[in-house]
């Protein structure tokens, strides 16, 4: 089986690309020439043109047009992959056109939830469900935005204000309180600010993510009493905006430079993929929703992956794989999606 078969729709793309890149009369000659051949071919082209002038309107999203440029070189890659991956990355390129190109409301990932803790000094606990997000406003004035499956304790006094990020990702917008430090605990991570936002994501074996938006915060590792006494300037990190930190297990922390724009998709009730693998793709929409992806063949992991998708939608994602890869459905029921490598004829 050749990738979709709908080959006119990955030609259109190769020949949408060779017209920008060499408009001569013998290109377009041949370009004429190819749409002549088939009454199929023209509409996969006019198709695919409609696309990109829907794009158009969003041409100012730097995220669309990154992804745009994805697609083009896209065409470069050898074999079925070029072709597939054209396919793919265009389709993602106009759904994510349509999107920024409709009028702004609030979207959402599921039922949203403003919460509100009753004091500074018991403040609460607040959580959300797979799918949904929550907004939660602080005694002090700050405010909390939990993502899918997140679960915070909040404990205020007059000397610190401390939440606990138990469960899942939570981003943090931070009021100034020159008294009062900010303290966000997540793994066996403690993150001090004061006046700031900033974005904590636990991932499995409690590694800890944290990426600055804006103002500084110091990262450093939860400690016994016993350690303190032992040793009491404690190594930390400090982060500056743009700016990301991951700790995993023992291994040593590592700074690199953020995509916020990524990293904050989620309050938008979008997920982003830029040249992601399908198992780190798959992995991300699966924290979304009850029904999980999962790959029959493991192979199909390193396919790389672009595009914005709405949160939450596990079957918009499959269509566009199925859809664009040489992948099928092979198993699925309400619980789980199973995707295996199609049979080529």
């Amino acid at each position: 089986m050749s990738p979709r078969n709908d080959d006119a729709y990955a030609a259109a793309a190769q020949w949408h690309t060779r017209l920008e890149e060499d408009a001569s009369p013998l290109t377009c000659a041949e370009f004429d020439a190819w749409l002549a051949a088939d009454e199929r071919h023209k509409a996969a082209f006019d198709s695919l043109e409609e696309s990109w002038s829907r794009m158009a309107a969003a041409a100012v999203e730097p995220r669309i047009m990154h992804l745009r440029r994805e697609a083009l070189a896209a065409t470069r890659r050898p074999s079925w992959l070029r072709i597939a991956g054209v396919a793919a990355t265009v389709v993602a390129v106009a759904a994510a056109a349509a999107y920024f190109a409709l009028p702004k409301t609030h979207p959402e990932i599921g039922p949203e939830a403003s919460q509100t803790a009753a004091n500074t000094a018991e403040g609460g606990a607040f959580r959300t469900a797979v799918g949904e997000r929550s907004n939660v406003t602080l005694a002090d004035g700050s405010s909390v935005a939990l993502n899918t499956n997140s679960r915070i304790d909040v404990r205020f006094t007059a000397q610190e204000r401390s939440i606990r990020l138990l469960e899942g990702q939570a981003w943090f917008q931070v009021a100034k309180d020159a008294k009062r430090p900010f303290v966000v605990e997540a793994g066996d991570q403690r993150v001090t600010a004061l006046g700031t936002a900033f974005d904590i994501r636990l991932g499995e074996r409690d590694s800890v993510q944290v990426t600055l938006a804006e103002g500084r915060v110091s990262v450093e590792r939860i400690r016994s009493k016993l350690a303190q006494l032992i040793q009491p300037q404690a190594a930390r990190a400090e982060l500056n905006p743009g700016e990301a930190l991951i700790i995993s297990g023992e291994t040593p922390a590592k700074k690199r430079k953020a995509d916020l724009s990524k990293v904050m998709s989620w309050r938008n009730g979008q997920i982003v993929f830029d040249n992601d693998s399908l198992e780190t793709a798959v992995a991300e929409v699966n924290r979304y929703s009850a029904t999980h992806v999962e790959l029959a063949d493991a192979a199909l992991g390193n396919l790389r992956v672009s595009g914005v998708f709405k949160a939450g939608h596990s079957e918009s994602f499959v269509e566009t794989v199925t859809g664009h890869y040489p992948i099928r459905v092979v198993e699925r029921d309400a619980n789980r999606i199973v995707l295996a490598t199609a049979t080529r004829n």
